[in-house]
Protein backbone atom coordinates (compact mmCIF):
# COMPACT_ATOMS: atom_id res chain seq x y z
CA UNK A 1 0.00 0.00 0.00
CA UNK A 2 0.90 3.51 -0.47
CA UNK A 3 1.37 6.29 2.04
CA UNK A 4 -1.24 8.07 0.31
CA UNK A 5 -3.95 5.02 0.22
CA UNK A 6 -2.79 4.42 4.25
CA UNK A 7 -3.81 7.66 4.79
CA UNK A 8 -7.15 7.59 3.32
CA UNK A 9 -8.00 4.27 4.74
CA UNK A 10 -6.84 6.04 8.45
CA UNK A 11 -9.34 9.21 7.45
CA UNK A 12 -12.17 6.52 7.32
CA UNK A 13 -11.84 4.75 9.84
CA UNK A 14 -10.78 6.96 12.61
CA UNK A 15 -14.25 8.93 12.65
CA UNK A 16 -16.04 5.65 12.92
CA UNK A 17 -14.43 4.70 15.59
CA UNK A 18 -14.92 8.30 17.31
CA UNK A 19 -18.95 7.53 16.77
CA UNK A 20 -18.82 3.97 17.61
CA UNK A 21 -16.82 4.28 20.95
CA UNK A 22 -19.24 7.94 21.63
CA UNK A 23 -22.30 6.10 20.77
CA UNK A 24 -21.54 2.95 23.02
CA UNK A 25 -20.97 5.11 25.71
CA UNK A 26 -24.14 6.72 25.71
CA UNK A 27 -25.69 3.64 25.67
CA UNK A 28 -25.35 2.66 29.19
CA UNK A 29 -27.08 6.44 30.26
CA UNK A 30 -31.02 5.88 29.86
CA UNK A 31 -31.76 9.62 29.49
CA UNK A 32 -29.42 10.37 26.39
CA UNK A 33 -30.61 10.98 23.53
CA UNK A 34 -29.67 7.38 21.86
CA UNK A 35 -31.25 5.59 24.95
CA UNK A 36 -34.24 3.20 23.18
CA UNK A 37 -36.34 3.87 25.67
CA UNK A 38 -38.49 1.04 26.96
CA UNK A 39 -40.58 -0.95 29.90
CA UNK A 40 -38.33 -1.87 33.22
CA UNK A 41 -39.74 -4.41 35.62
CA UNK A 42 -40.10 -3.80 39.19
CA UNK A 43 -37.39 -5.96 41.04
CA UNK A 44 -37.34 -4.85 44.46
CA UNK A 45 -40.19 -2.87 46.86
CA UNK A 46 -38.55 -1.60 49.99
CA UNK A 47 -35.17 -3.67 49.32
CA UNK A 48 -36.38 -6.90 49.44
CA UNK A 49 -37.24 -9.01 46.20
CA UNK A 50 -40.69 -8.77 44.99
CA UNK A 51 -43.28 -10.21 45.81
CA UNK A 52 -42.42 -8.59 49.53
CA UNK A 53 -45.21 -7.85 52.45
CA UNK A 54 -44.19 -4.13 52.61
CA UNK A 55 -46.62 -2.71 55.69
CA UNK A 56 -48.45 -5.24 58.55
CA UNK A 57 -47.69 -8.43 60.22
CA UNK A 58 -45.91 -11.08 59.08
CA UNK A 59 -47.44 -13.96 60.68
CA UNK A 60 -50.94 -15.81 58.79
CA UNK A 61 -53.77 -14.60 59.30
CA UNK A 62 -52.72 -10.83 60.40
CA UNK A 63 -53.74 -7.74 57.80
CA UNK A 64 -51.03 -6.53 55.62
CA UNK A 65 -49.82 -5.19 52.15
CA UNK A 66 -47.72 -6.99 49.52
CA UNK A 67 -46.15 -5.65 46.56
CA UNK A 68 -46.78 -8.37 43.89
CA UNK A 69 -45.41 -6.95 40.63
CA UNK A 70 -44.97 -3.81 38.95
CA UNK A 71 -43.54 -1.75 35.43
CA UNK A 72 -41.97 1.41 34.37
CA UNK A 73 -42.51 2.51 30.76
CA UNK A 74 -40.68 5.08 29.40
CA UNK A 75 -41.98 6.64 25.81
CA UNK A 76 -39.97 9.03 23.53
CA UNK A 77 -42.69 11.26 23.34
CA UNK A 78 -42.00 12.18 27.26
CA UNK A 79 -44.95 10.28 28.29
CA UNK A 80 -44.90 7.44 31.16
CA UNK A 81 -47.01 4.66 32.75
CA UNK A 82 -46.05 3.11 36.23
CA UNK A 83 -47.67 0.39 37.30
CA UNK A 84 -47.54 -1.31 41.12
CA UNK A 85 -49.40 -4.15 41.86
CA UNK A 86 -50.72 -4.96 45.09
CA UNK A 87 -52.53 -7.47 47.16
CA UNK A 88 -53.99 -6.97 50.82
CA UNK A 89 -54.52 -9.14 53.23
CA UNK A 90 -57.52 -9.05 56.11
CA UNK A 91 -57.35 -10.27 58.99
CA UNK A 92 -59.65 -12.92 57.96
CA UNK A 93 -57.51 -14.14 55.82
CA UNK A 94 -58.65 -13.07 52.34
CA UNK A 95 -57.34 -11.11 50.33
CA UNK A 96 -58.06 -7.94 47.56
CA UNK A 97 -55.84 -7.15 44.47
CA UNK A 98 -55.30 -3.62 43.29
CA UNK A 99 -52.95 -1.88 40.87
CA UNK A 100 -51.47 1.71 41.79
CA UNK A 101 -51.45 3.20 38.31
CA UNK A 102 -49.45 6.69 37.32
CA UNK A 103 -49.26 8.36 34.51
CA UNK A 104 -48.04 11.91 32.45
CA UNK A 105 -45.26 13.12 31.65
CA UNK A 106 -41.52 13.52 32.30
CA UNK A 107 -38.47 15.32 32.23
CA UNK A 108 -34.73 14.43 32.22
CA UNK A 109 -31.60 15.49 33.32
CA UNK A 110 -28.49 13.23 32.71
CA UNK A 111 -29.57 10.84 35.41
CA UNK A 112 -32.16 11.77 36.92
CA UNK A 113 -35.89 12.18 35.94
CA UNK A 114 -39.17 13.85 37.32
CA UNK A 115 -42.03 12.18 36.95
CA UNK A 116 -45.01 14.30 37.06
CA UNK A 117 -48.42 13.13 38.22
CA UNK A 118 -52.02 13.97 39.62
CA UNK A 119 -53.62 12.80 42.53
CA UNK A 120 -57.27 13.01 43.74
CA UNK A 121 -59.01 15.99 44.10
CA UNK A 122 -55.72 18.23 43.40
CA UNK A 123 -55.36 20.93 41.28
CA UNK A 124 -52.00 20.96 41.08
CA UNK A 125 -49.07 18.41 39.72
CA UNK A 126 -47.20 16.29 42.03
CA UNK A 127 -43.41 14.61 41.36
CA UNK A 128 -41.88 11.71 41.27
CA UNK A 129 -38.08 12.11 41.14
CA UNK A 130 -36.09 8.63 39.41
CA UNK A 131 -32.75 8.05 39.45
CA UNK A 132 -30.53 5.31 36.83
CA UNK A 133 -28.21 4.06 39.09
CA UNK A 134 -25.94 0.70 37.96
CA UNK A 135 -28.59 -0.15 35.29
CA UNK A 136 -31.83 -0.06 37.09
CA UNK A 137 -34.23 3.16 37.81
CA UNK A 138 -34.78 3.86 41.69
CA UNK A 139 -38.17 6.02 42.91
CA UNK A 140 -40.22 6.10 45.75
CA UNK A 141 -44.01 5.73 44.70
CA UNK A 142 -46.55 7.58 46.82
CA UNK A 143 -49.63 5.69 48.52
CA UNK A 144 -49.00 2.47 47.44
CA UNK A 145 -50.34 1.58 51.07
CA UNK A 146 -52.98 3.90 51.78
CA UNK A 147 -50.85 7.28 52.88
CA UNK A 148 -47.37 5.12 52.66
CA UNK A 149 -44.87 5.58 50.08
CA UNK A 150 -42.93 2.55 48.88
CA UNK A 151 -38.74 2.61 47.34
CA UNK A 152 -39.43 0.32 44.07
CA UNK A 153 -36.08 -0.68 41.96
CA UNK A 154 -36.62 -1.47 38.64
CA UNK A 155 -34.55 -3.61 35.81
Amino acid sequence: MTLTRVKRVLMRVVPLAVVAATLSACYDDPFSPYWDRGTYYLAYANNRPVPTVVSGGSLPGSPRVEVTRGSLTLRRDHSYALLIEVREWTAGGQFYESTRAYAGTYESDDRTIWLDYFRPHDYYSSVMVANWRNGRIEVVVPNVDGGLDVLCVFD
